[in-house]
């Protein structure tokens, strides 16, 4: 049985080598990932900009049965067999330090409360340009950080929105989504 040590007086050496990790332990993780993942994950983020929940806009509101602001999400009710657009308006660093910045990926932070209300597409603009379409994704319950890669890592032009295609049911379950936040990861690196 390992010692336990009050978290007050531990410092992070401590902890880890009370929790089994360090350097080997975080060597054996690290190699445990493909090849591929670990290339991806050394690729440099230079800026990540997210927007909060509640900025979110309804395409159709008419579509909604209700739908509540609050300081930490907005939450929406679709009506039944219904289908609406969300849509959020990423800040966006188009140019920082005489370089422009590529679109890497978006991040949604959301949650529906069954399997009856669900996220079916995931579209991102730069201005009126389509650069990624996730199509038919279909994601429902909870999703706290889900990434969706822009295919080729365009430069920005002109500013991120993401799209987001919702549809609900006929059953008679819950039709609300939650949603907490929407971001963009971008860099200055070209693709390989």
């Amino acid at each position: 049985m390992r010692e336990q040590v009050p978290i007050h007086q531990a410092n992070r050496r401590e902890m880890l080598k009370l929790s089994g990790m360090g350097v080997l332990g975080g060597m054996a993780a690290s190699s445990l990932l493909p090849t591929k993942a670990q290339a991806e994950s050394a690729i440099k983020i230079a800026h990540a900009m997210w927007i909060h929940g509640h900025s979110m806009e309804i395409e159709y509101p008419e579509r909604v049965a209700s739908q509540w602001r609050a300081g930490f999400s907005i939450n929406v009710e679709g009506k039944p067999g219904s289908t609406n657009w969300f849509h959020f308006a990423i800040p966006t660093p188009v140019i920082v330090n005489d370089v422009r910045l590529r679109a890497d990926s978006v991040i949604l932070r959301f949650k529906t409360y069954s399997v009856d209300a669900w996220v079916r597409d995931v579209h991102v603009y730069d201005g009126e340009t389509l650069i990624a379409a996730h199509n038919g994704v279909n994601l429902s319950k909870d999703h706290l950080f889900e990434r969706f890669l822009i295919p080729d890592r365009p430069e920005v032009l002109w500013g991120i929105g993401i799209s987001i295609g919702v549809s609900c049911g006929v059953e008679s379950m819950d039709h609300h989504m939650e949603f907490f936040a929407a971001g963009c990861d971008f860099m200055t690196e070209k693709p390989a």
